[in-house]
């Protein structure tokens, strides 16, 4: 792996190794070893730009999870409310953050496939001209 993996809990075991693969696929593309018809590329991207909208609003929708549920004012009911909450939303083993790292492996997949077509100018100039966009609504001009 080219950076450091924090899969929570048992989301390790499967997206590590997917998360390796990405990594290797992507050293191949920008080695220029691995290529992809554009229109094959657009395909995908279009997919994967519609899971990471999906992954994003899991993990928005999510934030309403890390909420004390109420089951009674009893010791049964605190335990079982912790414990739905932390299956959602704790760091080392909830939903959330293993959907949070889902979509950053999406945005790996993604890079991974426009270098692969030659497509990745094209995104880094999207970029360049989407911060530009944003820097003139706060009256800021950035050069080219």
């Amino acid at each position: 792996m080219t950076e450091p993996r924090a899969f929570p809990g048992a989301a390790a075991g499967a997206l590590v190794p997917v998360a390796d693969k990405v990594d290797k696929t992507k050293e191949q593309a920008l080695a220029g070893s691995l290529t992809i018809d554009i229109d094959a590329a657009r395909a995908i991207l279009a997919q994967l730009k519609r899971l990471r909208a999906r992954a994003g609003e899991l993990v928005r929708d999510g934030v309403e999870l890390d909420i004390p549920l109420r089951f009674g004012d009893n010791w049964v009911g605190q335990i079982m409310s912790e414990r739905l909450r932390t299956v959602a939303v704790d760091r080392d083993g909830g939903v959330t953050p293993v959907l949070r790292e889902f979509h950053r492996l999406l945005d790996a997949l993604a890079v991974t496939v426009e270098l692969a077509a030659g497509l990745y100018e094209a995104t880094e100039e999207r970029a360049i001209d989407d911060l530009r966009r944003a820097a003139r609504q706060f009256g800021v001009t950035i050069e080219e």
